[in-house]
């Protein structure tokens, strides 16, 4: 189950705003999501062949065309935080 506190943290790493009262409602849809991943999770595919799925279509590319920089002001313009003329992120793994 997802706590409020959990939703929170979410929002909060991608710099989502989220009002107070859909707390409660968020936490209810990730948690009915994240139960249904489980209970397909509990499916038995023991005699399921895989299947493949293969295209027969080819990638596109488009060609490489150098083109100038953003400038690193404009680029940096709406940062959260920034240091030392780069963006600086919060830590997110331990």
């Amino acid at each position: 189950m997802i706590n409020k506190e959990e939703v929170i943290r979410i929002y909060d790493l991608a710099h989502l705003n989220l009002e107070e009262d859909r707390v409660d409602i968020l936490a209810e849809k990730y948690t009915k999501v994240l139960d249904f991943a489980e209970l397909i999770m509990e499916v038995d595919t023991t005699n399921v062949k895989p299947l493949e799925m293969i295209q027969e279509e080819k990638a596109v590319f488009r060609e490489d065309i150098p083109e100038e920089s953003l400038d690193r002001e404009k680029a940096l313009e709406n940062a959260k935080d920034r240091e030392y003329g780069y963006f600086r992120l919060k830590k997110v793994i331990d």
